[in-house]
């Protein structure tokens, strides 16, 4: 067993010494997000001259730990390209100490020398440029291309109403998630309202399915989209309350524009909105796993992702339904029940079963659930 795959078994012992740790984490994460983001710190101009090209040379080892991105501007359009300015397939092991090592006085360093360059209204006028680009970019519709392929995408709101299966919870787990929930009603108007199909997925769908609401166990919220959609979405969900909510790519260097996160700042939760891929050929759309490939996640748990990437045609979810998620309208996979098969199989029955006389859940440990990977 690797250090990565041992790392959740010890971290059940100490469940407060984790949670508080997480908590340190997701703060620096954070930070790292601002960073990774800011067009300033994390953006090299392929045609930087002086003093603007030294400060970029003094952000490599910044700009290779938080995957910077080359700047260009095309004439003929009128607008800005961008791509990944590192390789990072080969010699990572060999590049990311020395960028660790370098990155404080690096980062000082290029941020005061890309600082003084702005004192050229030249360079400071084609960053601002820049800038406004990517605050004004507008969500351009895939639908017909869609369409075209055979994807039935509809309004799902005035799709066939799905029924759960009714499911008894507890009293009061209807309240479980609530500032999650506040979450998913904005973002499920926003993206409604600029026509990006989407759907519920994971325990979100299983809730729905099951009880019309959350999994009273659940502890977090899942949505999906295609992948065709990512820039939308990142360009509709800036319409979301800042002060309220953030929104982050946590796409993988090895697969970028794979996976959304929307923290919510009053529980520091956060909903995934995960990216799935659109086989034409086959007619199919499989769940795309962000990072597979990283060396950070334990296999357990991709061992678990693993089992939710078998293709799944598209009339399994589309023309999408409209469900209720605790008095919430979603989007619901066409066929369901079969949709929920191909990720986890024919037992869809709740893994815990609520009791009305003792007032408690009772587990089914025939349930397949208890041999999920990392399910405890």
């Amino acid at each position: 067993m690797s250090i990565i795959d041992a790392i959740p078994k010890i971290c059940s012992f100490f469940p407060k010494v984790t949670a508080f740790f997480l908590n340190i984490g997701m703060i620096l994460v954070s930070y790292y997000h601002v960073y990774y983001q800011s067009p300033f710190f994390n953006t090299a101009f392929k045609d930087a001259r002086g003093i603007e090209r030294i400060g970029n040379f003094f952000l490599i080892p910044s700009q290779y730990l938080c995957e910077g991105k080359v700047v260009s501007y095309d004439q003929e359009t009128d607008s800005f390209e961008t791509y990944q300015r590192f390789e990072y397939e080969t010699h990572k092991r060999f590049f990311t100490p020395i960028a660790l090592t370098f990155f404080t006085p690096g980062t000082l360093l290029g941020a005061a020398c890309k600082g003084l360059s702005f004192l050229s209204p030249k360079v400071k006028e084609k960053h601002q440029k820049f800038k406004g680009e990517i605050l004004q970019q507008e969500v351009s519709s895939n639908n017909d291309h869609y369409l075209d392929i055979g994807i039935e995408v509809n309004d799902w709101m005035e799709g066939e109403l799905f029924i759960s299966q009714g499911y008894k919870r507890k009293p009061g787990a209807e309240n479980n998630l609530k500032e999650d929930k506040d979450c998913l009603r904005e973002i499920a108007k926003i993206l409604h309202a600029q026509q990006i199909p989407f759907w519920v997925d994971c325990g979100t769908c299983i809730g729905v399915y099951r009880h019309g609401g959350v999994i009273p166990w659940d502890n977090d919220l899942d949505l999906s989209v295609l992948v065709d959609d990512f820039q939308n979405v990142m360009t509709a969900l800036k319409k979301l309350d800042p002060k309220k909510f953030v929104v982050q790519d946590w796409s993988s260097r090895s697969r970028p524009g794979s996976y959304i996160r929307v923290y919510v700042k009053k529980n520091r939760n956060h909903i995934d909105i995960y990216m799935n891929d659109i086989d034409p050929e086959e007619k199919t759309i499989t769940y795309i796993i962000a990072h597979e490939n990283s060396h950070f996640m334990a296999e357990g748990w991709k061992e678990r992702e693993r089992t939710q990437k078998t293709p799944i045609p598209f009339d399994v979810i589309f023309p999408l339904r409209k469900g209720e998620f605790d008095g919430i309208a979603v989007p619901v996979p066409n066929q369901a029940a079969r949709f929920l098969t191909y990720k986890y199989g024919p037992n869809l029955n709740p893994p815990r079963i609520y009791n009305e006389e003792t007032g408690e859940y009772e587990k089914d440990l025939s349930h397949p659930y208890w041999e999920i990977p990392l399910v405890h």
